[in-house]
């Protein structure tokens, strides 16, 4: 009797251990999806985000579509491969568009997709993310879109080629007047859009022509949105300019029609706050480096100075196929050097705006310095030729070095459109 009541303890024992050990299983529904809606699928789900030619493989907005999937997922977060991010985690909570997992969700992947990669309970399952319909824009939908004058052919023999193309003045039904924008996003028409380096240009009242920068797409990177407060200008009566890049395979049959476009939003001048910040972009670039052939870590630097108390408000390292780390260092007037930002593996195929969350206010004087290193080696998968010296050139082939800098006057203005005069922006690719 003693023994029969035993074996039942014991049974009863084990059932609650199995259960203890079912409820703390880690689930699908329960555990992973809240992740995957929190970080993935604003990409990673049909018809995703196409952030610059760069698409997601795969959706991951379901238990169905992410079951087969789960061993490449885990080994992705697991390396750090994904979300694309690439700051040292030294600059972590610094930028607002950061995308990183945490250890704790990285191992909720991992665990899950080693114990089985179980459903759990439907109901565990959050509310399903819901996606307002912009037409594809990654910045909102648009107030206005303006393309390429006309269709554009880039022929079979082509491989890389700069082409400019310039519209005719914007109408008055498309501009009425002067505006400030709140985004821009450039879009490829074709994957065979390498980048695009925007302008506008337009005459004032002594003939002169005035050009305003109006930002970048490459590959891997988003649109451009201003906080409140902050803006570009575009001017009624604006040409806007295409400097486009295509790059392919060439060969017969790899011809392709390509029109490209911008879209713009607008600051609602009277609900919105009124934009008393301009906002320019420089380039802090060295056009003269070569790097020497089979060298693992060439080092190139350039610098500017900001002649006013200026605020930064985001950095962009660019270089191509060779590009390894990037460095950005302040250099203040008091003598202290500050690390602004350390990307140690560049990832071409991501060329990331790091924005603060709250903007970097910089005294009169203070120098930033752009460093970079550049893998000329047979280590560089990439490398199209660790035999070669490499120089600056336009070709995805050849090599750029530079490190985009956004950032306005730190004080406030009434009446920012000097400022926006000024704000023509340096360093194209």
């Amino acid at each position: 009797m003693h023994r029969g009541y035993g074996i039942a303890g014991a049974l009863v024992a084990g059932a609650l251990c199995f259960g203890a050990q079912a409820e703390d299983k880690v689930t699908f529904t329960k555990d992973v999806l809240p992740i995957l809606q929190e970080n993935c699928v604003k990409c990673h789900r049909p018809g995703g985000d196409n952030v610059a030619g760069m698409v997601a493989p795969m959706s991951l907005m379901t238990y169905e579509e992410v079951r087969p999937w789960a061993k490449a997922v885990a080994k992705a977060v697991a390396d750090k491969k994904m979300p694309p991010w690439f700051a040292t985690p030294k600059f972590h909570g610094l930028f607002e568009n950061e995308r990183v997992l945490t250890e704790t969700q990285i191992k909720t992947i991992t665990a899950w997709s080693e114990t089985g990669a179980a459903r759990g309970n439907p109901q565990d399952a959050p509310t399903p993310v819901k996606f307002e319909d912009t037409g594809g824009w990654l910045t909102g939908t648009p107030d206005l879109i303006v393309k390429m004058p006309k269709p554009y052919f880039v022929a079979d023999d082509i491989e890389d080629i700069y082409s400019n193309f310039v519209t005719e003045p914007l109408t008055d039904e498309q501009l009425p007047k002067d505006r400030w924008l709140r985004s821009i996003e450039w879009r490829g028409d074709s994957d065979v859009v390498h980048h695009i380096v925007g302008a506008a240009s337009v005459k004032d009242d002594k003939g002169d022509t005035l050009t305003y920068e109006l930002e970048s797409i490459a590959p891997g990177e988003e649109g451009t949105v201003f906080s409140e407060g902050y803006g570009k200008l575009l001017p009624k009566g604006s040409k806007i300019h295409f400097a486009m890049h295509y790059h392919k395979e060439a060969g017969p049959g790899t011809g392709v029609w390509d029109q490209s476009m911008v879209s713009f939003r607008f600051w609602d001048e009277e609900k919105d706050p009124k934009v008393r910040f301009a906002v320019a972009r420089s380039g802090i670039s060295n056009f003269t480096f070569e790097i020497p052939p089979n060298h693992g870590a060439w080092p190139v630097g350039a610098a500017m100075t900001f002649e006013e108390d200026s605020t930064i408000l985001s950095l962009h390292p660019h270089m191509h196929l060779r590009g390894k780390d990037a460095r950005y260092t302040a250099y203040y007037p008091d003598g202290k050097v500050e690390e602004l930002l350390w990307v140690p593996s560049f990832d071409f195929n991501w060329q990331l705006d790091y924005t603060y969350a709250q903007p970097k206010k910089v005294p009169a004087g203070t120098r930033v310095e752009f460093t970079a290193h550049y893998d000329n080696s047979t280590d560089n998968l990439y490398n199209p030729d660790p035999n070669i010296s490499m120089q600056w050139g336009g070709p995805t082939t050849m090599e750029m070095m530079i490190g985009y800098i956004s950032y306005c006057n730190t004080a406030p203005s009434d009446n920012p459109m000097p400022a926006a005069r000024r704000a023509t922006g340096e360093g194209t690719d």
